[in-house]
């Protein structure tokens, strides 16, 4: 994975076991953004209906997400929040 490049949703899901099962609720693709030091910044989806981009983790806003497993929980968590959006 490279910084700022689109990774598409199946393969995301295939490298990350924690979002196994997840469904993607409109997302086509995950943008995921390093800093210099190589650590995770900020990590958004690309959702079709209606097309927009929709950040699920920003540490500059909140540092306190450091591991791998918490940022998994906090995409999988705006996913399914997309879901339950698109059913009200």
């Amino acid at each position: 994975m490279l910084n700022g490049r689109l990774i598409p949703w199946f393969a995301y899901v295939e490298k990350r076991p924690a979002m196994q099962g997840c469904p993607s609720n409109g997302v086509l693709a995950l943008r995921v953004e390093w800093d210099a030091t190589g650590e995770v910044v900020r990590i958004s989806g690309l959702v079709t209906g209606p097309a927009r981009e929709v950040v699920f983790v920003d540490r500059t806003v909140d540092p306190a997400i450091l591991t791998s497993a918490e940022m998994d929980a906090q995409v999988r968590a705006g996913v399914l929040a997309l879901g339950a959006e698109a059913s009200s």
